[in-house]
């Protein structure tokens, strides 16, 4: 029978350190316990009268295959308690993941975008031009997410095997599968905010982000080398993209105003001179706030409106004074042929209450208010609205009574918001 070395009893033990799924600790908890039995076995050995180098071979030789021997000590840590404390402590790896790696990449990101803003600053005061933000706060955020969620991958899976006693390979196929389903779950359905086209593709990767962080556990440190020398690169890349870019950019149309656009007989036909003559104020009151537009109008004889019907508030696709002329105040998308989004209105008498209270001051007996609201931030494609209150007259046409205001907009919901306004558009 060969002699053992000391060699042997280190290579048996490292390769069962090797194959066991614990922290460092629990390792040289179990390499102790079994330092121990190989002791005393080979006591036993030698004790019956065999030399010590055959008394120490037979002891190893005794506890067997030292893979076979790893498996089976792992298998014997795993009881329900401990996979119970397992998904806690991953809960919080993940936790922290996403904190720290949204944290630190939504740090970067700012310094990038702060670097390109002021290295603009100066050609576009020689040169002239307007700047245009290449990130915006929502793909920031998103970027930042997805950073986050590949951060929360690496940590929970490498937690999960360590507190469970499983293998990385085996604890990342748990981890990526509950995980990117619960991330998914959160990029359709949980998020919610602006979004364009770009920013709904981000958001929908953010699965994969952690998907990606499950599959690539690391002992390192995060950020790592690595990590510093992309974000060294990223500075170079995105800085003079975004000078390129931002001196292309031109101011988008912004805030709101009640103008006549080009092709407004799509809305409606004008407003009937008795019911311009009975209105109170020179105008509709119109307020846009969270992407509801709320229009309404004051006539001093409700009797004006007697025979109408159908009173709604109508939202209609625009196009900008640069999409068409730059003489007009705008237009009414000419394809389109319906409102985007119609909310309904309503005829009250000037002495009830309407809308966020009570109407206040002297008022004619007949005095009557006509208003609505209409949501217009639940279309991908507009970013100009044209909103008008209209009704059918007794005629049976259809009449603009307020408006049209043109109210600039973005879409605004989630991820599943978007995808359904797109498969099934007005």
């Amino acid at each position: 029978m060969p002699e053992p070395s000391a060699s042997d009893r280190d290579e048996f033990l490292q390769r069962i350190a090797d194959r066991l799924p614990f922290d460092d600790a629990e390792k040289l908890d179990i390499l102790r316990e079994l330092a121990g039995h190989l002791a005393d076995a080979t006591a036993r050995y030698e004790a019956e009268g065999l030399p010590r180098d055959v008394a120490e071979r037979a002891a190893l030789d005794r506890l067997g295959s030292p893979d076979r021997l790893a498996d089976g000590l792992t298998k014997a840590r795993h009881t329900p308690r401990r996979l119970l404390a397992a998904a806690g402590a991953g809960t919080w790896a993940a936790v922290s993941g996403v904190v720290y790696g949204y944290i630190f990449a939504l740090l970067v990101l700012f310094g990038v975008s702060t670097c390109t803003v002021l290295l603009a600053a100066s050609p576009l005061h020689v040169f002239g031009g307007s700047w245009g933000s290449l990130l915006d706060t929502t793909a920031m955020t998103l970027v930042a997410l997805g950073v986050g969620a590949y951060v929360a991958g690496q940590k929970i899976t490498q937690t999960v095997a360590t507190q469970a006693g499983y293998r990385t390979a085996i604890a990342r196929r748990v981890t990526a599968l509950l995980g990117g389903g619960l991330v998914l779950g959160y990029a359709v359905i949980g998020w919610r905010g602006a979004l364009n086209w770009p920013e709904v593709g981000m958001l929908l990767s953010l699965p994969a982000w952690f998907v990606g962080g499950a599959w690539r556990v690391t002992d390192a440190r995060f950020p790592s080398r690595r990590w510093r020398l992309g974000v060294i690169g990223l500075l170079f890349a995105i800085v003079p993209l975004a000078l390129t870019v931002g001196m292309g950019q031109q101011p988008q149309t912004m805030g709101s105003g009640a103008f006549h656009p080009s092709g407004v007989e799509k809305i409606g036909l004008p407003t009937p001179a008795v019911i311009v003559a009975a209105a109170q104020d020179a105008g509709p009151a119109v307020t846009n706030a969270y992407g509801t537009v709320w229009i309404s109008m004051m006539v001093d004889d409700s009797t004006v409106l007697a025979g109408w019907s159908d009173f709604r508030v109508e939202a209609w696709r625009g196009l900008s004074s640069r999409e068409v002329d730059p003489g007009l105040a705008g237009a009414v998308d000419p394809t389109a042929k319906a409102p985007f989004a119609i909310g309904p209105a309503r005829l009250e008498m000037a002495q009830a209450s309407f809308g966020v209270g009570p109407i206040e001051g002297a008022l004619p007996d007949r005095s009557a208010r006509l208003g609505g609201s209409v949501t217009i931030d639940r279309s991908p494609t507009v970013t100009l609205a044209w909103v008008a209150l209209t009704g059918v007259g007794p005629d049976g046409r259809r009449y603009i009574l307020g408006g049209p205001s043109f109210e600039s907009t973005a879409f605004n919901g989630t991820a599943l918001d978007w995808l359904a306004a797109v498969i099934s558009p007005r």
